[in-house]
């Protein structure tokens, strides 16, 4: 496929918000190039949000002129006159909650349109994931949380497979469908379709299939429900076909489907997290997605108050209980890493005390390299390690705190009132020892930072995180000695950016301060207090 290639993809949204951002990273990651996108009576800001990123050359954004056909009909005759319909060589039309999945080649789209060169259209079957158990709303990854999806064999009497599809616009192109391109008479019994399922010998109808569902090729990963509580969300905002209709547990019995598990999505993943990351650098992106995330919230609770919808809430529950047991997917030998089999209560603590604060801080942790040797410098009480563990998956983990060892230094370097209180100071050690101190990949290091990153080689780290004595002097000489220690490409990250003592903000001063003297010129990439710098190359 040539590079040049145009591939647009087609949306429409409604209340979306805390959803689009994955959505978008991903599908850009997997290559799609332009986004045409609708949308109708937003109150989450969803419009808000995809202003500004059509501001940021993301994406294009239109607000939908809805006709008595109903929103998602609207769009697409009218995305039919659009300038991007006509510049492109493929279309695809797909909700927020699907995902194309290629699994065939290196599991990009240019894999599956170099199998079908020449055809008009592409169905892929969707692949319907179900809850996973989760009742609240899901703060995590879409694409990691939910893993449960139905079984790849055909089930038996199918009356066909729904399928998305990936088309060429074509003179004979009557409307886009929601699952199909609709021809003219005429050229309809001519179209010709790329799948496994359809042609020669074949009995399944390309937009329908029976027998074969085509998922060792592709797949859309359709998160029709997500979980309990922000279904009741999509059940009050009524469906894209007509805004008055409403969902009931019916839709949830039927697409809640599950018992298999399936992570092929997430060879993507890392790319998109950092596709992700860059997209809400822009601090009315993130201003706006969190916003979205509150809003939603905000809604379940209000829904939560009306008899109507507990007794949704209860029907759904009892049609699929909070709790399933999934099979668990397999993980290449090299990955498997231990994890903290308990979280201890400074950990649970953490998103209650600074739940934005909280939210900043994974938003960094998403973005450090996964699988890798990294360093927590200021460990604490061991709350925030938990974390590092379960998102970054490290091979190595370096724990570096001084603990019970500040209570004999100069009262002048403390930084918090607990650190002249030695026995307190142990208890924290002894809880991070009891709690990391057995997992094969965690070395818990007692000592003051600068002395034991001393002892590592130059370029051993692929990232340190920095959350130790914040004066000036300490913090400076913490990132002096991560960056010769942490590998080109890699990450230097740490937390409370903008702390302040007697009228200076010495960690922010450090920071810019190092950066200079290592010729960068750019300010490092922040989510709230947490930093982040890429060590030059």
């Amino acid at each position: 496929m040539s590079l040049k290639k145009r591939i647009l993809l087609l949306s429409t949204m409604r209340d979306e918000g805390p959803y689009i951002l994955e959505w978008l990273a991903y599908h850009r990651s997997l290559g799609f190039t332009d986004f045409l996108i609708y949308t109708n009576d937003c109150r989450d800001g969803t419009d808000l949000m995809l202003d500004r990123l059509e501001a940021n050359g993301v994406l294009t954004h239109v607000r939908n002129k809805v006709l008595k056909r109903g929103p998602q009909k609207s769009a697409y005759k009218a995305a039919m006159a659009h300038p991007l319909f006509a510049e492109a060589d493929w279309v695809m039309a797909s909700d927020v909650d699907e995902f194309l999945v290629v699994n065939t080649g290196a599991g990009r789209l240019e894999d599956l349109l170099q199998l079908h060169p020449s055809v008009d259209a592409i169905p892929v079957c969707w692949r319907m994931f179900s809850h996973n158990g989760k009742e609240g709303f899901i703060d995590g990854l879409t694409t990691e949380v939910l893993v449960d999806a139905e079984s790849p064999e055909p089930r038996p009497n199918d009356v066909g497979h729904f399928v998305k599809s990936l088309f060429k616009p074509h003179p004979e192109l009557k409307r886009i469908g929601t699952h199909a391109p609709v021809y003219s008479d005429e050229y309809a019994p001519k179209a010709s379709y790329g799948a496994s399922w359809y042609g020669a010998g074949k009995s399944d109808k390309p937009d329908r299939p029976k027998t074969d569902y085509g998922y060792h090729v592709a797949q859309i990963n359709h998160y029709a429900v997500r979980s309990v509580d922000p279904f009741l969300v999509k059940c009050d905002r009524g469906d894209g076909n007509y805004m008055e209709n409403r969902l009931h547990a019916d839709y949830w019995k039927r697409w809640c489907r599950g018992g298999t598990t399936d992570t092929s999505i997430q060879r993507i993943v890392p790319e998109m997290k950092k596709e992700m990351y860059a997209l809400m650098e822009d601090p009315i992106v993130r201003h706006l997605h969190e916003g979205s995330i509150e809003y939603h919230k905000t809604k379940i609770a209000d829904l939560l108050q009306l008899p109507e919808y507990r007794q949704l809430k209860a029907e759904i529950m009892g049609i699929s209980p909070a709790s399933v047991s999934v099979p668990a997917a397999e993980t290449p030998a090299a990955q498997q890493v231990a994890a903290p089999t308990t979280m201890n209560s400074a950990a649970a603590e953490l998103p209650i005390k600074a739940p934005k604060r909280h939210q900043n801080r994974l938003l960094l942790l998403e973005a450090l390299p996964k699988n890798g040797k990294g360093a927590e410098i200021g460990v604490w009480n061991g709350g925030f390690s938990g974390y590092i563990l379960e998102v970054t998956q490290p091979t190595e983990l370096v724990l570096i705190d001084p603990w019970d060892l500040l209570a004999g230094q100069d009262p002048g370097d403390w930084t918090h009132k607990k650190h002249s209180e030695a026995e307190e100071m142990r208890t924290m050690r002894h809880n991070v020892e009891s709690m990391y101190g057995d997992l094969p990949n965690v070395n818990i290091k007692q000592g003051f930072s600068a002395e034991v990153l001393a002892m590592y080689p130059d370029n051993y780290f692929d990232w340190v995180y920095i959350d130790g004595n914040h004066l000036y002097d300490f913090v400076k000489k913490d990132l002096e000695l991560s960056f010769k220690k942490v590998r080109p490409g890699g990450i230097v990250a740490g937390d409370d950016f903008f702390w302040k003592r007697n009228d200076r903000m010495h960690v922010k001063e450090a920071v810019l301060d190092t950066m200079r003297s290592l010729g960068m010129q750019n300010r490092p990439t922040r989510h709230g207090q947490q930093f982040m710098i890429t060590v030059p190359e």
